[in-house]
């Protein structure tokens, strides 16, 4: 049974699926990248974890023609429209799931797993990671592109300088980080936050209490004011190996 956060993530995110594209230019772009971190691999076996629209998925199918393909996401309309983008040219070799990512209902092993602006989500992404690598065939390798604690540090400083709490996940420092950018998609701080309520992303942390319309107004007039309205998302890229492979080099360059 999904916990009463990640119902409500999967409702969210379900409840944008169809125009979800229309708005994740960063998102896009964001897979393009983890794309070149993909390996060298023959007949994979492969898990994807919130798959959403399928902008991953695309790159995923396309690298691994003789591959399987396991994808999934929390939300069922997601899934639908994934199905949808991928066509049924590639259905032999795709199975499509919904699952929690951080409790993944599935048996390994995988020669590799894949996770593009998933793991931010997990209630305990440094725990999942590690629950993740046991699926990991020998020599398997796990990617994942997410935001950092880092991301959106003007709207946090504002927030801060105003006494007001933060919606914003903690998220704690992660493994096998490989690669990191910073975007900035919005030149208003409105726009920024138009732009993910339009692709279900709005779910705030545990605990929260909303901010009143008239701190929210004020929040949004700061941003603008300090900051010229910019917000940055730091995005980092992260490639961890089988507990098997626990012990190889970190020095590793993409394929």
């Amino acid at each position: 049974m999904l916990s009463t956060r990640n119902a409500k993530i999967a409702r969210t995110f379900g409840a944008r699926a169809a125009s979800y594209e229309a708005h994740a230019d960063l998102q896009r772009a964001v897979a393009e990248r983890l794309a070149r971190w993909l390996p060298p691999l023959a007949r994979p076996r492969v898990l994807e974890l919130g798959c959403g629209t399928g902008l991953f998925s695309r790159h995923l199918v396309a690298r691994y023609p003789d591959g399987s393909f396991i994808l999934s996401d929390l939300a069922p309309g997601m899934i639908e429209e994934c199905r949808r983008n991928l066509g049924s040219g590639s259905s032999k070799r795709l199975s499509f799931q919904v699952m929690d990512a951080g409790r993944p209902s599935v048996e390994g092993p995988f020669d590799l797993i894949a996770m593009s602006m998933t793991l931010h989500w997990l209630a305990d992404p440094v725990a999942a990671l590690d629950r993740l690598s046991r699926l990991l065939a020998p020599g398997g390798v796990l990617i994942y592109a997410t935001i950092s604690g880092e991301s959106f540090a003007e709207w946090r400083e504002v927030l801060a300088a105003q006494g007001l709490p933060s919606a914003l996940l903690d998220l704690p420092a992660l493994p096998g980080i490989v690669d990191e950018e910073r975007l900035i998609t919005e030149a208003h701080a409105l726009s920024f936050l138009r732009r993910i309520k339009a692709i279900g992303g709005l779910t705030p942390k545990e605990g929260y209490a909303p901010l009143s319309a008239g701190a929210l107004r004020r929040v949004i007039r700061a941003v603008d004011e300090q900051h010229g309205g910019r917000i940055t998302w730091h995005i980092v890229y992260g490639r961890v190996g089988s507990v098997e492979a626990s012990q190889s080099s970190p020095s590793i360059r993409p394929a």
